[in-house]
């Protein structure tokens, strides 16, 4: 019976491990700097939220839309104060061409 219970702990351990690393190193792989890596937001107001904390000081130089493996993405550039650009990536899925 002892056996059966550790063997049990040990599966129960496994599996809940298993799901929230995989889950908790899917968001932290979400940087917004390529389209593997987008951002997945629920509004275009969440992108530029994301994008004035991640890039503070950055000035806006412009937004456009763009399908990657038929899903919608936003992608939005901007100057850092070295002026260099960088880019942003935003699945923009669960939102763009849904009615309200």
């Amino acid at each position: 019976m002892k056996k059966i219970i550790t063997i049990s702990f040990i599966l129960i351990t496994l599996f809940i491990s298993s799901c929230s690393s995989t889950k908790d190193l899917t968001v932290s792989e979400r940087d917004g700097s390529s389209y593997e890596k987008a951002v997945i937001v629920k509004s275009v107001a969440e992108e530029y939220e994301y994008a004035k904390k991640a890039c503070q000081g950055c000035q806006l130089l412009g937004q456009s839309l763009s399908q990657y493996k038929n899903k919608p993405y936003d992608i939005l550039r901007f100057k850092n104060s070295d002026g260099d650009e960088v880019i942003y990536y935003f699945d923009i899925s669960k939102f763009y061409g849904k009615r309200f």
